[in-house]
């Protein structure tokens, strides 16, 4: 997308009515929030439905700049001013929930103004790009997921949360072993890209894929049985955070890996912001025009471990083989949480001992 060029999207209320039309609103509230770059634009052909008006009173108290709405009717011979914009969305006749953002991407699957919805990175963690390779570059296998399969034996868990889903490579090899136990599965992600291709991919009852922050989890104390998340505390916005939503909201508690830096070398000060050490490895420069947004969060290890003496259904396995920022002379301290019932060494005969698996 060009450089400060923003999308509208238009919408003839009109001939939309009002179920679509809050629909669209709804949509593009939830995928475009506090996005400056875009803007949906509603306008009448021949009057707004009934309704609509204050529905979008209501809705504008947190959307005031985003949604344009022109209240007076648009004359027949203006018409074509509208009716030739790119982005129409009365074009979509048969609009469907999410359709919004489906339209953004087909237009601007290269959009590398938002951190995460960096698409050339996203398209590595498609479960249908590794399920076409057969090499050493393949990065998903079904005994990463052996261990939360053991979980689900164990708990039969009514509901389980996947913490940092991307496009729902996990899910793909615990779907069955769900559906057998009638186990409804929450994924969340921070990625618009990777949620709709999650959505995409796997439109099934027993699956919720929708956007969310690991630091600030939309939902109630213990309201999933299970939980995990894997390749994600270390780029959020606070890692430490991310531990303690997952704790608060997993009744039985959750599988979650962490680097965590123990005694920092005088190199590394420079680096630390409160609790935590900010590295970039530069792994995505060849894809983005800006200073990559793959920071690592590595927190500091008493920290963490002070925080983790208040959980009451994890146990903390310290293992230290892998050393992923060695190159860049730092160690770490690898931190792996466990479901504290479900725990056992044996259990993890087949378990990778890597942060970033």
């Amino acid at each position: 997308m060009a450089k400060n060029k923003k999308i509208v999207f238009y919408l003839d209320t009109t001939i939309a009515g009002l179920d679509k039309t809050q629909m669209i609103v709804d949509d593009y509230q939830y995928w475009f929030k506090d996005d400056k770059t875009t803007q949906l634009f509603l306008f009448s052909s021949a009057g707004h439905p009934s309704g609509l008006k204050p529905y979008l009173a209501k809705k504008q108290q947190t959307n005031s700049q985003q949604i344009v709405f022109l209240e007076k009717t648009v004359k027949p011979e203006q018409l074509h001013e509208y009716y030739t914009k790119k982005f129409l969305l009365n074009e979509w006749t048969l609009y469907r929930k999410h359709d919004l953002f489906r339209l953004y991407r087909f237009f601007y699957p290269l959009n590398q103004d938002t951190s995460f919805d960096n698409q050339p990175i996203s398209i590595q963690y498609d479960i249908r790009y590794h399920e076409n390779r057969s090499d050493e570059y393949k990065s998903y296998h079904p005994t990463q997921t052996a261990h939360i399969e053991s979980a689900l034996d164990f708990y039969k868990p009514c509901k389980i949360l996947d913490a940092g889903c991307g496009s729902g490579a996990q899910f793909f090899y615990l779907k069955e072993k769900l559906k057998q136990l009638k186990t409804h599965y929450t994924g969340v992600d921070a990625s618009r890209f990777q949620i709709i291709k999650a959505m995409d991919l796997f439109n099934l009852p027993y699956a919720t894929f929708q956007l969310g922050d690991i630091t600030h989890l939309d939902f109630s104390n213990q309201a999933f049985d299970l939980g995990f998340t894997e390749s994600t505390l270390l780029f959020c916005s606070d890692p430490l955070k991310g531990l303690t939503e997952l704790n608060r909201v997993c009744k039985n508690g959750f599988f979650a890996s962490l680097y965590t830096i123990q005694k920092a070398s005088p190199d590394l000060k420079s680096l630390k912001k409160g609790p935590l050490y900010l590295l970039d490895t530069g792994a995505t420069w060849k894809y983005y025009h800006k200073i990559t947004p793959n920071v690592y969060k590595i927190p500091d290890y008493h920290q963490t471990k002070k925080i983790m003496q208040s959980f009451e259904n994890i146990i903390c396995v310290e293992n230290n083989t892998d050393q992923f920022f060695a190159p860049l002379g730092v160690k770490t301290v690898n931190l792996f949480l466990f479901p504290k019932k479900w725990y056992s060494p044996e259990k993890l005969s087949r378990f990778s001992y890597h942060p970033l698996m």
